[in-house]
C-alpha cells in the first residue's frame, strides 16, 4: 500500500514538468498567432492608408491643376436702346458696340465704339454733325464671383474715359444787326472738326438668360468735358456725350444684348466640379 502510493507520487512529480512545458508551448503558440494576426492587420491598414494617401494626392493635384482660371471669357455687347430711341428723336441716330473681358469674374476691362449722325433744325440755325467716339475703362463686379456659382450674373460699377472726333456744320444762322433791328443776315459756316474728351461714371446689371447669352442695363453720368483745342464755334451736340454747354453734365442709358465667347478652361473646371 505504501509502495503504490509512493509510486503514484513519483509519477505525479514526473508529469508536472511535462504539463508545465505543454502549457508554455500552448501559450507561445497563442502569442505567436496573435503577433502574426496583428502584423497582418497592420500591413492591411498601411496598404489602405497608402491608397487613401495616393487618392488624396491625386485629388489635390487635379484640384490645383483645374482651379478657376483668371480669364473667364469675352463679352460682345450690342446696345439696342439708343438706335431705337434716337431714330424717333429729330433726325439723330446713334449706334454703340462694346467688348469686355472677364477676369476672375471681378474685373472687367472694357472698350466701346460708337458713331452718331445728326441733322436737326433749331430755332435760329440748322445743325448737322457726324462723328465717332471711343470709350475705355473698367468695371468692378460685386455679385456672384464664387468659383462654384451656377449663374454668371454681374452687378458692376466703373469709370470710362471717352473721346469723340466730331464734324459739324452750322447753316442758316440768323444774325440780327444791332443797328437795324428789323434787318437780319443769314450765314453759314464751313464744316469744322473738334476733338473732345470727357469722363463717365457707370453702373450696370447683366443677367444670364441662357447659356452664353445675356441681357443688361447700363446707366451713365457724363461730365468733365474738355476740348483738345479751342474752337471758334463749339459744337452743339457731341457724339457719345450729348448736348454741349459749359460744365455740362449729361446722363445716358443703354439696354444691351450680349454674347459671351466662353473660356475652355472654365468649362473644363466646371465639368470637374460636377464629377
Amino acid at each position: 500500500m505504501h509502495m503504490s502510493r509512493y509510486i503514484i507520487n513519483i509519477l505525479i512529480l514526473l508529469t508536472m514538468p511535462a504539463m508545465a512545458m505543454a502549457n508554455i508551448m500552448n501559450a507561445d503558440t497563442i502569442h505567436v498567432a496573435t503577433v502574426d494576426s496583428i502584423a497582418s492587420d497592420t500591413v492591411k491598414l498601411v496598404q489602405v492608408d497608402s491608397v487613401f494617401a495616393i487618392n488624396r494626392a491625386e485629388h489635390t493635384a487635379d484640384t490645383i491643376a483645374l482651379k478657376m482660371p483668371v480669364y473667364q471669357g469675352t463679352y460682345l455687347n450690342l446696345d439696342i436702346f439708343n438706335p431705337i430711341a434716337t431714330a424717333f428723336n429729330g433726325g439723330r441716330f446713334e449706334f454703340v458696340v462694346s467688348a469686355d473681358v472677364d477676369l476672375w469674374h471681378r474685373l472687367f476691362p472694357v472698350l466701346e465704339y460708337g458713331m452718331m449722325f445728326m441733322n436737326k433744325d433749331y430755332t435760329t440755325y440748322k445743325y448737322k454733325t457726324d462723328g465717332l467716339f471711343l470709350r475705355v475703362g473698367a468695371m468692378y463686379n460685386f455679385l456672384n464671383a464664387k468659383p462654384d456659382r451656377k449663374k454668371d450674373h454681374s452687378l458692376s460699377v466703373g469709370v470710362r474715359y471717352a473721346y469723340s472726333n466730331v464734324n459739324y456744320t452750322l447753316s442758316d444762322v440768323q444774325l440780327t444787326s444791332p443797328d437795324w433791328k428789323d434787318e437780319s443776315v443769314t450765314v453759314s459756316n464751313n464744316k469744322k472738326v473738334a476733338n473732345v474728351g470727357w469722363v463717365e461714371f457707370v453702373a450696370s446689371l447683366n443677367v444670364q438668360i441662357y447659356k452664353d447669352f445675356f441681357m443688361g442695363i447700363t446707366a451713365r453720368v457724363k461730365t468733365f468735358s474738355h476740348f483738345y483745342a479751342p474752337c471758334l464755334n463749339y459744337p452743339t451736340f457731341i457724339p457719345g456725350f450729348g448736348e454741349y454747354t459749359d460744365s455740362a453734365v449729361n446722363f445716358g442709358f443703354d439696354y444691351t444684348l450680349t454674347y459671351r465667347i466662353p473660356s475652355k478652361k472654365v468649362k473644363k473646371y466646371r465639368e470637374s466640379l460636377a464629377q
